[in-house]
């Protein structure tokens, strides 16, 4: 058991930190996509470097605990860093630590426990990463879930070394179950992230009623997945995960076959990831630690760093999962069936006709390879948001404090139409990707006043009846999404007029029920009526915990900046046009109501 909880511990740490919750810290410091994908190489060559020192040297329990306390320092510190350089230092190290730390786990488990033991550790790691209390956490949160996982990986780690058999069977050529593995996380990795990127996708697979749902698959699979591999099942059980999510990604891309999506995707993503854990030790023929840690350093850097970067790297503007995707996959998972199982007709019959159910479905389905963006456009030119809305920050102006860095006039004269605007009822919305969330955006669209009391906008809920309101929200997103940084650096360098005695009419109790009651709850407990729109809930006003405005110097100016400002990266808006007196008057009564409750 206690080896089940280290692979627990080891996968949970991985996904709730190195896939989720370090990307997003990096998007809310207002990191850049090409800088992102700088550190983010960054951790993944540490990590290929960490496996492979890791097979030289030497395995032990005793690095292994090292690695994992190290990256739990690491992941704690996380969330305090905020430039570069200091992100590029915890990628650094917490890559290094998961290379050291997968490797080496990888080549003892045969010393601590039967094949069906890792598909346990397997499930409980996916199924906790899935408990809605950790998967609806905020970033910072995550990243200290992170740290207590490889604590406790550390407590858990067994301290045997010696192997109960004499050496696993190879089941493959080690080389065609590199390239097998590769395919199936380039593809894994690619879907997922354009599903928990694109809204509708998203809501209907891994909404926040269905987490629990989707910890029990995974759970559930990846036990069964133990004892398929525990009875000889290793030959069969890739393609059928292959099979699984490649059936779940052609379904996902259609509203009325998105359910079967959630049930088929976390189904084959246990099932191949309980194989991936145990490969190095038990089916590549290895006979002993040392040369099971030299086939996981090699599995785990192409197929693992490798193949989930370049599955992410190659659809991060695409808004449905595209067929030629899953037939690509299916085309090596086929040719490495084929070649080391003649005699496995049915397997290979499988394969195949799902292939080419991907193909037929690539050929009919072009227009959900188009950008969600332009169809946007279209539709915001369409629907007249020009007569009510300004795309025009007029540079040198209070514009550009309030809406975001104004364009160059070239930039503005090449879009066709140009969407300068005929006059400004509404906000700019030049920048309005770096200031609002998509889940904030969808919920204004279908009902603007319950976001903004008094707003003469008009519902335009009925576009969200056939997908064309998910593109125009993706249109607004993106159209702003490269003035982060720069909307991020004005923010910090914005301070309020100190409130004077004539600005008391400014009453902070008012403003609140007004601006903040709907999402926060009329007493501040996170509980309004539109809370239940957010995927994260809003923050507990009363209780806590306080992540971006926790006490300590210049409190009072960090509640300030994200009353005016909102927080890059969640659904909290900011509050652009509020005068300085009225923030001041806000902040008053947002600190008021920690201190009725004896809070930070």
């Amino acid at each position: 058991m206690r080896a089940a909880l280290a692979v627990a511990a080891v996968y949970g740490y991985f996904l709730i930190f190195a896939q989720f919750s370090f990307v997003e810290l990096l998007r809310a410091a207002g990191i850049g996509v090409d800088l992102e994908k700088a550190v983010l190489g960054a951790m993944a060559a540490a990590g290929i470097a960490g496996g492979f020192l890791t097979a030289w040297r030497g395995v032990s329990p005793v690095r292994v605990r090292v690695a994992l306390g190290v990256a739990a320092l690491a992941t704690a510190l996380a969330p305090l860093v905020s430039g570069t350089a200091g992100f590029i230092a915890i990628a650094l190290v917490t890559g290094a630590a998961l290379g050291v730390a997968t490797v080496g786990l990888s080549a003892l488990l045969p010393a601590w426990c039967g094949v069906a033991w890792v598909g346990v550790g397997t499930g409980l790691g996916y199924a906790f990463c899935n408990v809605p209390a950790v998967f609806l956490q905020t970033p910072p949160g995550q990243a200290w879930i992170g740290a207590g996982l490889a604590v406790a990986g550390v407590v858990a780690m067994p301290t045997e070394t010696r192997w109960k058999f004499s050496g696993g069977t190879k089941v493959f050529p080690f080389w065609s179950a590199v390239v097998l593995f590769t395919a199936l996380v380039w593809m894994d990795s690619a879907a997922f992230f354009i599903i928990q990127h694109a809204g509708d996708l998203k809501s209907g697979t891994w909404g926040e009623s269905l987490l629990w749902r989707n910890a029990a698959v995974h759970l559930a699979l990846a036990c069964v997945a133990g004892c398929w591999l525990a009875r000889g099942g290793a030959k069969y059980l890739p393609a059928t995960a292959w099979v699984l999510i490649a059936v779940a990604a052609l379904m996902v891309n259609d509203g009325s076959t998105r359910p079967i999506a959630g049930w088929f995707y976390p189904a084959g993503v246990s099932l191949y990831s309980a194989a991936l854990v145990a490969w190095p030790g038990w089916f590549a023929g290895a006979n002993g630690v040392k040369p099971a840690a030299w086939r996981a350093a090699w599995l785990f850097a192409i197929a693992g760093w490798f193949g989930s970067a370049n599955g992410i790297g190659m659809v991060e503007t695409l808004e449905r999962v595209p067929p030629v995707f899953v037939a690509g996959a299916g085309v090596l998972v086929a040719a490495v069936m084929i070649l080391s199982n003649l005699g496995r007709w049915r397997v290979v019959f499988a394969v195949v006709a799902v292939v080419l159910a991907g193909w037929m479905g690539g050929k009919g389905s072009e227009p959900l390879l188009s950008s969600a963006a332009e169809r946007g456009r279209q539709i915001y030119v369409s629907e007249g948001c020009i007569h009510c809305h300004s795309q025009y920050v007029r540079p040198g102006s209070a514009d550009e404090q309030i809406w975001g860095p104004a364009r160059k006039m070239e930039e503005v004269l090449k879009d066709e139409p140009v969407l300068i605007g005929n006059r400004r009822q509404g906000p700019d919305l030049t920048n309005v990707g770096a200031r609002r969330s998509e889940a904030w955006l969808r919920a204004h669209f279908i009902d603007p006043r319950a976001m903004v009391p008094g707003s003469p906008m008009p519902s335009y809920a009925h576009l969200f009846e056939d997908g064309r309101g998910d593109d125009l929200v993706r249109y607004l997103k993106e159209s702003g999404v490269g003035a982060t940084a720069n909307v991020m650096a004005r923010a910090a360098e914005w301070k309020p007029v100190p409130s004077s005695v004539q600005d008391a009419r400014a009453s902070g109790k008012a403003l609140f029920a007004t601006c903040c009651a709907a999402c926060h709850g009329a007493e501040g407990y996170g509980d309004g009526l539109l809370a239940g729109l957010f995927i994260r809930p809003p923050a507990n006003l009363v209780q806590g915990p306080f992540i971006w405005t926790a006490a300590g110097s210049e409190q009072e100016l960090r509640v300030a900046r994200a009353i005016k400002f909102g927080i890059v990266g969640t659904d909290m808006p900011g509050h652009e046009v509020l005068t300085d007196a009225q923030v001041n008057a806000l902040v008053k009564e947002v600190l008021k109501l920690r201190t009725c409750s004896g809070g930070p």
